[in-house]
């Protein structure tokens, strides 16, 4: 039903007015046919009214709908992201608040098509008045037109409002991540939090620098493997069972003699103490991320994640035998000067789920991601070992204080 059945009755009814002109009047049966047209017509106009008021009911109730919802996107983070002065943080913020008047004042137009439907339909239901109901109707459907686009309008600004809000969410970890963590460049110097690169960065919640990795292929790069089942150096091979190469820069792929090139010849940062970090310092760089999905560590700062699947070194510390996780042991049992035992050698790999029944907060985070470096090599845990195998393998990401 639109407005064209109205606007033919309109005429049908100037027609059969204008046949008596002149003449005396109208005839019976003329009187009769206008007042049929006349009834049509003000029942077209008046279907026309109650199907349309719902309509722009609807309209209304679904801009409302967007409005609210994207006011509960941004109330969540609107007080949050404002304790951040940083720009990039205020774009979004502003984006998002901006999404929020353009739902709300869109629900507003929607509302204000809603009540002038709602009073034309109540001020024309007992009318017979043919002139009163073909301008209602016209206004009604105008209404309509103006509900639904301002619906548009309202859903659209939800959408864009979810966008900006991952922005928004984004920016906010940035900011997080700048706060506490400091990048310095290659000789220790202090960088802005907008730097692209950066050679090493300090954790201000602990106090220690941690190396950034190179994709360059040379001695730091992120790729490169390392042997860790010694705690020295200099025992390693370069190579894996297949040939390819472990690493570069060091005559032996373990940590340990990577650890003296980086102390005896690179001094990244300005400093010469590098070491390996133990699993509870490569634990307090671990955290949670949204629906536990890995990997488990601030992206917009360690960037320099290896391609493949790998697990870092960390320091044996071992001088129990009872944690050795081994069936048996010589006896008397080997141990280094320091007292630490040659076995267990473990690892933190972010990229692991978490483990299930394990701490999955700090301050013993690493420990849902630890793993056994025999585990993490070219012959997997519990297969036949071939002579020669490239097995405790680990990435390195030295630290220092």
């Amino acid at each position: 039903m639109d407005m064209k059945r109205v606007l033919t009755g309109v005429v049908i009814l100037s027609v059969l007015t204008g046949c008596g002109g002149g003449g005396g009047g109208l005839s019976a049966e003329d009187q009769a046919a206008q007042a049929a047209a006349a009834a049509q017509t003000i029942a077209s106009a008046k279907e026309i009214i109650s199907t349309t008021v719902p309509k722009v009911t609807k309209s209304a109730s679904d801009a409302k709908t967007a409005s609210i919802a994207v006011a509960a996107l941004a109330t969540p983070v609107e007080q949050q992201a404002t304790t951040y002065q940083d720009q990039g943080v205020m774009t979004a913020l502003n984006a998002l608040k901006g999404y929020v008047a353009q739902a709300a004042e869109s629900a507003a137009q929607a509302e204000t098509q809603q009540a002038l439907v709602t009073k034309l339909q109540a001020d024309t239901q007992a009318s017979q008045d043919l002139a009163l109901l073909q301008q209602a109707a016209q206004q009604v459907q105008q209404a309509a037109s103006l509900a639904e686009q301002a619906r548009i309008t309202a859903e659209k600004a939800l959408q864009d409002a979810q966008t900006a809000l991952a922005s928004l969410t984004s920016a906010i970890k940035e900011a997080e991540a700048a706060r506490r963590y400091t990048k310095l460049d290659a000789g220790g110097n202090t960088l802005p939090a907008s730097a692209p690169s950066w050679a090493c960065v300090k954790d201000n919640t602990t106090g220690l620098i941690w190396e950034m990795k190179t994709d360059d292929g040379g001695a730091r790069d992120k790729d490169w493997r390392y042997k860790h089942m010694h705690n020295s150096g200099g025992y390693a091979i370069t190579t894996d069972l297949y040939g390819k190469l472990l690493c570069n820069g060091v005559f032996s792929c373990d940590p340990y003699s990577y650890i003296d090139m980086m102390n005896q010849q690179v001094g990244l940062c300005g400093k010469n103490n590098w070491r390996l970090p133990k699993m509870g310092e490569l634990g307090s760089i671990a955290q949670i991320n949204a629906d536990e999905r890995p990997p488990h560590i601030e992206r917009s700062i360690f960037k320099d994640l290896p391609d493949a699947k790998a697990a870092y070194c960390s320091e044996n510390m071992i001088t129990d035998p009872n944690q050795c996780g081994y069936t048996s042991l010589p006896n008397p049992v080997p141990r280094n000067p320091d007292g630490r035992i040659e076995c267990n050698y473990q690892g933190v790999d972010f990229g692991n789920e978490f483990l299930p029944n394990l701490p999955h907060d700090r301050p013993h985070l690493e420990l849902s991601i630890a793993v056994a470096l025999r585990h993490y090599g070219e012959v997997a845990d519990g297969k036949d070992y071939a002579y020669g195998a490239a097995n405790w393998l680990c990435s390195t990401r030295l630290v220092t204080q």
